[in-house]
Order: structure tokens, then C-alpha cells, then sequence
């Protein structure tokens, strides 16, 4: 016999469910709440040393091994796509940088979707609400972090910190940054991220808060989870259009009172819909699967935010040669390792806590054929101050991670990232078998804005490193383009490119008219009942930022938004 539950809320690797389902357990506390979790709880914690927040992903154990489709454009390559599993999901293998991007970006968010729910005012409260912001900062620092208390939340349920030590080097990077004419941004999450800051992280002294950190710290008694247990579709009540329950794949059935959530993310939930039959019913019936409800924008509009890595040599003097010394030590890391498991402290708390991001404009996009044709929307969200057009990362991932510094030489390596990409892909089925991946095409580089942004952005990092900012000598690329050239760059672009891991979109909110949209702005399959998607997927524009805010902000809505029709107490 079916077990029968008010809410079924099916994650995959979605960080937004647990904290969906710890919120709506508190405010509805007669209500049952039911989380599916495909992937398998985890033996110990191991996962959540920060130390590893750049390689966390590299365990089979905690991701699903997801691949792109080949990319036309990158010269048909396949590009991995991690993608989080057990409790948690992805918020166990992100870099745990939490960014609310520009208020901006929720204003745009409002206007597409004709919710003023969604504009700044609001969606900041939220995250304050969501909160306990730790701000101890070395006092010599607080020149270049020094968030301010009115911007930032102090009792919420989500942990988020500032680096209490700093790695040498971080401040003469930053240094180099304010010589080049960066600006410093003290207080990066306050609506304006332009400048260079430190990135605000998902951690707690040496240890990752993931949205499971959240739902076990005082967990209410009528919510259950249910580890490996993988769904490959919604059930409907009597061929209707109402959602009555949820199948896994290995044949049990949970049943619904009230409503089935879908909040697997944006490639698992599209592909939960397609295999139930909600979705463009010619590609249901090329698989064999019975159209419950044809809903075109299914699985459509999928982005992401995607990147470069720079390498650069100096002379002696650059770089985070402290962290160096230690990744490269193993004796060193092993002890740091083992102390971390005694009791969280140790060296290894050190190293990797900082990474400074810079939110920048490029000015000159604006006279640009590629942004000129735009649309009207677009173009005025891009020429907001507060919006950025790329970012760029110091002092995160080592790259190339083979590359040893050679004696009497420093590194530096840099990441830049395209914000307000305008290339869209898709989620597909291989076939109507839940046990096969999903095809994902992220049509990287298909839009022409975005290669245009992509190569102005990476012409200016290469010459700010090149540039005598630094006071070390640069030397040569290790890993960059040949030259400046847009050839040059582009050729690069084409052979390094990696996504940001911030899939989105593909399950769109958006006005009922609208004929790619999804979901209403209460999270509502349109066309059937019972049925909604609280995650990233909902996105109807991709937030210029590191979505884990995001996922987790959606999560926040969509709990006041139930909460309330359901007669609850949204701010208990």
C-alpha cells in the first residue's frame, strides 16, 4: 500500500527542497511533508571539509556524472556537467560562494514575470530573513570587506561567512586590482556587486552548510526523508490532469493529499516532467510517452553561466605561494586532514578560504551590433550601473591543476565568466527508460552577443595581468590565448570554455500568454493541478551572480507563497 503524505517534495541534486520542506514543516505543522532523495545518505562527513570546496565534485559518490550533448560551437566537445546527489544535492559539491548578484536582476525578474513579489525590495528581505550572516573580519581587512549590518541577515536558518583569516597574498592582489582602477567593493551583497570583493561562502569555521545542515538542525517531527529513492515520474489521478503521487524506479508509490513539488533541479526536473507526459507532445510521442499535458517551454531555455581559465607566470612575488607550498605537500595535508576529522580545526581551514570575485562593466558592449540587436528589455537591464557584464576569480582553483610553479617563478591563475548570457539550450529525453540520462545541450556560444562580451572580457583580464598593476613581472600565459586578437582569443574560447555549474531556465516562469513559459509566479505546472517546480529551474532570466542564492531564495518564496494559501504562518 501506498504511503500517503500532505506534500511530496522529489530532489535530485536540488538544493532548494530541503529547505522548502523544513520551511512549509514549521509553518503548517499539520501538515505532512515527504522528501524523496535519489541519491544515498552519506556514511560520514568527509563532504563537508571546506578545504575540498573545489573539488568536491570529483567524488563519484557525490555526483550524478552528467555529460553535455557535443557543442558545435566549442569544436564538438563533451563537456562534464557534475551534478550533486544524497541529501543536499549540489550544495555539497558547489564552491559554496553565495552572491545575491543585482538587485537589479529581481527587478527584471518582476517585470518579465509581471510579480512585483520578485522585485529587490522584497527578494532582499528575503535573503536577509534566510540568513545569519558572519561577518568576523581581521580589522586590518575591513578596507576591503566590510559588509554593512542593515544589508545582511543575523538569525536566519543558512549559515554565511567572511573569511576570520586571510591567506598571504590576498590583499596584495586586491591591491593590484584598486592600481589597475578596479574598484573595491566592500559589501558585495548589498544590490550593487560591481568591484572587487571577497566572496561571502556557505561555511561555518571548516565546515560546508548545505541545505541538509539546514533540515537537521532542529528537524520538525512531520517531515520525512526518504533516501534512494529516485523518481522517474509524477502520477495523475484517473487520467486527469491532477497530480496524485509520485513512482520510483524501482516500482514503489508515494501518494499526495495535497501536492506533489517538484524540486530536482533544472536538468532532473524537466526530464521528471517529460517521462509524467507534460511537455512539447511531439517529443513525448517520438518516445512513446502519452502527452498528459503539452506544455512546449518544458525542458527549453536551459543557461548557464560559462567561463575561461587564465594562467599567468611573474617573477618572484606573486600568487598565493603559501597555499602552493601546502597543496603541494602531502605530509602536510594528510596531518591537516586528520586533524580536520578530530575536531574541524587545523591548517587546512587556512588554505582555499578566500576568493575574490570582481564584478565588472564593459563599456564599450554598448556600441556593439551584437547588443544593438537585442531586444528593448534586454538592453535596458544591461545598461543598469548595477549590472555586470562579466566576472573574473582570483584566488580560486589552481589551473591548469597539473601545473607545478617552478622554482624562481610565481602564478597566477584567473577565471572569467560571461554574465548575461543570451544563449539558451535544452533538456531532452534519450528515451522513455527513467534509467537513462537526459540529453543536455547547453548551445554554448550560439548567440552572438555572447562570444562578442566573452572576447572583449577576456581581452581586458589579459591586460590587467599583463599590466604593471602587478608588481612582479608577468612573464607568459602557461594557459591563454596566443594573443589579444579576437582570433586569437576566441580559438581559446572555443577550446577551454567550461560551464559555472548554474544550469537554469529550463522549466520557466513567466506570464500565462507567454508560449515558453512553465509556471505561474506561485510555482504552478501551467495546465494541471496539483503539480508545481521550486528550483532553479523556474528561472526566467539567469541572475548574475553564483545561483546557490538564488535556489535558495526561490525555495523562500515559494514557502511564503504555499505557506500562505494553505493558511500558515510564513514567518514563524
Amino acid at each position: 500500500m501506498a504511503e500517503s503524505f500532505d506534500f511530496i517534495i522529489v530532489g535530485v541534486g536540488g538544493t532548494a527542497g530541503l529547505l522548502l520542506a523544513k520551511q512549509l514543516a514549521v509553518a503548517l505543522p499539520e501538515h505532512s511533508v515527504l522528501v524523496l532523495e535519489s541519491g544515498s545518505a552519506y556514511p560520514d562527513k568527509t563532504h563537508l571539509a571546506k578545504y575540498d570546496r573545489y573539488h568536491a565534485w570529483e567524488r563519484p559518490d557525490l555526483d550524478l556524472g552528467y555529460i553535455s550533448t557535443p557543442q558545435t560551437l566549442l569544436k564538438n566537445q563533451v563537456i562534464p556537467y557534475p551534478r550533486g546527489k544524497g541529501p543536499g544535492g549540489s550544495s555539497n559539491t558547489n564552491f559554496m560562494n553565495y552572491l545575491y548578484g543585482s538587485g537589479e536582476d529581481y527587478n527584471y525578474w518582476a517585470e518579465l514575470v509581471g510579480d512585483e513579489s520578485w522585485k529587490w525590495q522584497n527578494t532582499q528581505r528575503r535573503f536577509k530573513e534566510l540568513e545569519t550572516f558572519h561577518t568576523d573580519i581581521p580589522e586590518g581587512m575591513k578596507k576591503y570587506a566590510n559588509p554593512l549590518p542593515e544589508n545582511h541577515g543575523h538569525d536566519g536558518p543558512l549559515h554565511v561567512s567572511l573569511p576570520p583569516q586571510w591567506e598571504n597574498g590576498i590583499t596584495e592582489l586586491f591591491d593590484a586590482g584598486a592600481r589597475y582602477g578596479i574598484p573595491l567593493n566592500p559589501d558585495v551583497n548589498s544590490g550593487n556587486p560591481i568591484g572587487m570583493c571577497i566572496a561571502p561562502c556557505t561555511y561555518l569555521g571548516g565546515y560546508r552548510i548545505t541545505s541538509e545542515s539546514i533540515l537537521f538542525n532542529n528537524t520538525p517531527k512531520n517531515v520525512k526523508l526518504v533516501t534512494d529513492a529516485k523518481v522517474s515520474k509524477v502520477i495523475f489521478k484517473d487520467n486527469l490532469k491532477i497530480a496524485a503521487g509520485v513512482e520510483t524506479t524501482d516500482g514503489r508509490t508515494f501518494t499526495a493529499k495535497q501536492e506533489v513539488i517538484l524540486s530536482a533541479g533544472a536538468i532532473d526536473t524537466p526530464k521528471i516532467l517529460l517521462l509524467s507526459g507534460i511537455g512539447p507532445s511531439q517529443e513525448l510521442a517520438e518516445h512513446g510517452i502519452q502527452a498528459i499535458h503539452d506544455l512546449p517551454g518544458v525542458g527549453k531555455n536551459l543557461a548557464d553561466h560559462c567561463l575561461i581559465v587564465l594562467g599567468a607566470s611573474y617573477a618572484p612575488g606573486m600568487g598565493l605561494t603559501d597555499r602552493f607550498k601546502f597543496d603541494s605537500d602531502p605530509v602536510a595535508v594528510k596531518a591537516a586532514r586528520e586533524q580536520w576529522k578530530r575536531d574541524g580545526t587545523g591548517e587546512s581551514n587556512l588554505h582555499r578560504y578566500c576568493i575574490i570575485t570582481s564584478w565588472l562593466k564593459e563599456k564599450s558592449i554598448s556600441t556593439t551590433d551584437e547588443y544593438k540587436d537585442l531586444d528593448s528589455l534586454a538592453r535596458q537591464h544591461l545598461a543598469q550601473d548595477s549590472v555586470p557584464n562579466y566576472e573574473t576569480i582570483l584566488a580560486g582553483p589552481h589551473f591548469p591543476p597539473t601545473y607545478v610553479v617552478p622554482e624562481g617563478t610565481s602564478f597566477l591563475s584567473t577565471g572569467v565568466a560571461l554574465m548575461n548570457a543570451q544563449s539558451r539550450g535544452e533538456v531532452t529525453l534519450k528515451s522513455s527508460n527513467s534509467a537513462d540520462d537526459p540529453l543536455i545541450n547547453f548551445n554554448f556560444m550560439s548567440h552572438a552577443f555572447d562570444r562578442r562580451m566573452m572576447i572583449l572580457a577576456v581581452r581586458e583580464f589579459m591586460k590587467f595581468l599583463e599590466s604593471d598593476a602587478f608588481g612582479p613581472e608577468f612573464k607568459e600565459y602557461i594557459a591563454g590565448p596566443k594573443s589579444q586578437s579576437d582570433e586569437n582569443i576566441y580559438d581559446y574560447i572555443q577550446e577551454q570554455l567550461m560551464p559555472v555549474l548554474h544550469a537554469n531556465g529550463t522549466v520557466k516562469m513567466g506570464k500565462p500568454d507567454y508560449p515558453d513559459a512553465c509556471i505561474d509566479t506561485t510555482f504552478r505546472v501551467y495546465g494541471v493541478e496539483r503539480l508545481r517546480v521550486v528550483d532553479l529551474s523556474v528561472c526566467p532570466m539567469m541572475p548574475n551572480n553564483h545561483t546557490q542564492s538564488t535556489a535558495y531564495v526561490v525555495a523562500q518564496t515559494a514557502y511564503e507563497k504555499i505557506a500562505e494559501e494553505y493558511g500558515g504562518n510564513a514567518h514563524v
